[in-house]
């Protein structure tokens, strides 16, 4: 009898030792739910769920905000996934909990920010019509700069052609991520204090549309009428302008975006070379340029290809009444042979 009661005892033990063991093992995840641009004010009877884990329980946030997910298997670290909180007429702001999920901590209290759906609703029609006003606004500016040098003279129908398409593509573009940019201006929390939501909160109520976008993108943006200025500039085609600097190869102008400029200048020679009564100075001076940025990136071939278009239509320039280019001709000479 004595034995049984011993064996008893001790199963009693062990198991309360399990049990004890098994509690003490659990991972507890505090969490706060907030609303959006409210200085703080909590909200209440916010339903947290995790249903990728099978070992918490659904929770919601108490009267002052806070809830309590208790995990049987998890640990501290552990990358938690699928969160779900919700609450009528109410929204998750700050998504990248929900998306990208949260590492499992017992120092670090779960933010959790919402805001009223219709709240939203209603900034993100009025930040969509802000980005088609800037972006059509862009697209218009472009426009009258490239209407003024094409009338003036100053660009000659395929650049126009070019440069005109390239605003209509960058409206196009515009239009495409509209609705992104508005979803994610409309969520920001004025709230959240660091450096980066500051500046972007005061873009914001300057209506500077542009200047958001590029804080959201993480760097500048460069438009059409931005790459049409620093192309023309680098790349002169007008017949005033000297072809080759005269101190050669080192003082050629390289941008930043010189594969870019390879692109214009390769599309510029293909519409000029259709036309050569109208543009060819201009197709020589442009597969000039090319045959030059080719030979500065060590691609030999290509340079010689373009050197020795730009030479050969020099050369019938040079036969034209009134045309005098033997100073290219030279030049060009030159750089096949070196």
């Amino acid at each position: 009898m004595n034995r049984t009661i011993h064996f008893l005892l001790y199963g009693l033990l062990l198991l309360a030792f399990l049990v004890n063991g098994k509690a003490s093992a659990q991972m507890v995840q505090y969490g706060k739910v907030l609303e959006m641009n409210s200085k703080g004010k909590t909200l209440s009877g916010v339903s947290v769920t995790v249903p990728s884990a099978h070992d918490c329980h659904p929770t919601s946030s108490d009267a002052f905000g806070v809830f309590r997910m208790s995990f049987g298997e998890h640990q501290t670290g552990d990358v938690i996934h699928g969160l779900k909180a919700r609450k009528y007429g109410y929204e998750v702001v700050n998504i990248h909990v929900t998306r990208d999920g949260w590492t499992l901590t017992d120092r670090d209290t779960l933010r959790i920010v919402m805001a009223p759906t219709a709240k939203i609703n209603e900034a993100r029609m009025r930040y969509y019509d802000l980005l088609e006003t800037a972006c059509i606004s862009r697209h218009d500016a472009t426009m009258r700069i490239l209407d003024e040098h094409y009338a003036n003279h100053s660009i000659s129908l395929p650049e126009y052609q070019y440069w005109k398409l390239e605003a209509e593509n960058e409206l196009q573009r515009a239009y495409q991520s509209m609705v992104d940019y508005a979803y994610a201006f409309a969520r920001v929390n004025e709230d959240d204090r660091d450096d980066a939501t500051v500046e972007l909160v005061s873009k914001l109520k300057a209506n500077d549309m542009e200047g958001a976008m590029a804080l959201v993108d993480g760097k500048p943006y460069e438009t059409v009428l931005q790459a049409y200025t620093d192309f023309t500039s680098a790349y002169p085609l007008e017949e005033h302008e000297e072809m080759l600097p005269k101190a050669g190869l080192d003082s050629i102008p390289t941008s930043d975006s010189l594969y870019s400029d390879i692109m214009v200048l390769q599309t510029y020679a293909n519409l000029f070379e259709g036309d050569f009564a109208v543009s060819g100075a201009k197709y020589a001076k442009s597969c000039a340029y090319l045959g030059v940025l080719y030979k500065e990136k060590g691609w030999d071939e290509a340079s010689k290809k373009y050197l020795t278009k730009a030479l050969r239509m020099y050369e019938m320039l040079n036969v034209m009444e009134g045309v005098e280019v033997q100073d290219k001709i030279d030049k060009i000479r030159q750089l096949l042979e070196n």
